[in-house]
């Protein structure tokens, strides 16, 4: 039986790849959009399951604690485990403080943080009934919760919060579930529209570029696999740039 793995934000950037690393490593994944289009999702779907392995993909909008509830028990109905999650859905955008509304606010705490702590809640109680321990959440928080991004604050609050409960979580759940967080920085997809970050900037890091899927999927590869001791840790994975 393979092991299974859920990320949410999963059919687009960043999450699509860390799925696709899952599903080559053989655990079975849950896929989790929203926004992203019917054809987005039928195109990973397949792009799993040509690896070999077997998927589920399921819309939700994480906002809900209802919708993520359903996910999971979707999960459950047809996998009856689950050893890894990746909190990996989030939403970024630039605004002064000063432009900051009520909504922006609200909406930033609930895709960047409020999400993580309810799917978090769901999959802990899946992963207790595993018969293998430990099983694995892995957050992906940002540098904006360790450096002092001013035109994100929202956001950079939000990702703290992730620090913050990755720790806090580590702490409650060991040591059934090892619970760690990946700090990126700025990761560019060949293909994909990285609106937030323009090319020339890659000169302005020690490594001389930006980082790739694969630079985060080495570290999602071992904490999904072969960490069975390091919990409550913030890896940052920023090619130096916050040196």
């Amino acid at each position: 039986m393979n092991r299974v793995a859920l990320v949410t934000g999963s059919v687009k950037r960043l999450g699509k790849d860390i799925a696709l690393r899952l599903a080559e490593l053989k655990f079975d994944v849950v896929l989790n959009y929203f926004n992203s289009g019917s054809e987005d999702s039928a195109r990973v779907t397949e792009e799993v399951r040509a690896m070999g392995v077997d998927v589920l993909c399921v819309k939700a909008d994480l906002r809900k604690v209802s919708e993520i509830k359903k996910m999971f028990a979707e999960a459950d109905k047809k996998f009856g485990r689950l050893d890894v999650l990746v909190n990996n859905a989030a939403i970024f955008e630039r605004a002064d403080f000063f432009d900051v509304t009520e909504g922006m606010f609200d909406e930033f705490i609930s895709m960047n943080l409020k999400n993580a702590f309810f799917c978090s809640q769901e999959s802990a109680k899946m992963m207790l009934k595993n018969g293998d321990k430990p099983c694995s959440i892995i957050n992906i928080a940002s540098l904006g919760a360790i450096e002092n991004w001013q035109t994100v604050m929202p956001y950079s609050l939000a990702k703290t919060g992730i620090v913050k409960f990755t720790k806090l979580l580590a702490k409650r759940l060991a040591p059934d579930i090892l619970v760690n967080a990946i700090a990126p920085g700025t990761i560019w997809i060949e293909g994909d529209e990285n609106r937030t970050a323009a090319n020339e900037d890659a000169g302005k890091y020690p490594m001389k570029r930006f980082g790739k899927s694969d630079d985060i999927n080495s570290m999602i590869e071992y904490l999904a696999i072969k960490n069975k001791w390091t919990t409550g840790n913030v890896f940052v994975v920023d090619g130096g740039i916050s040196l």
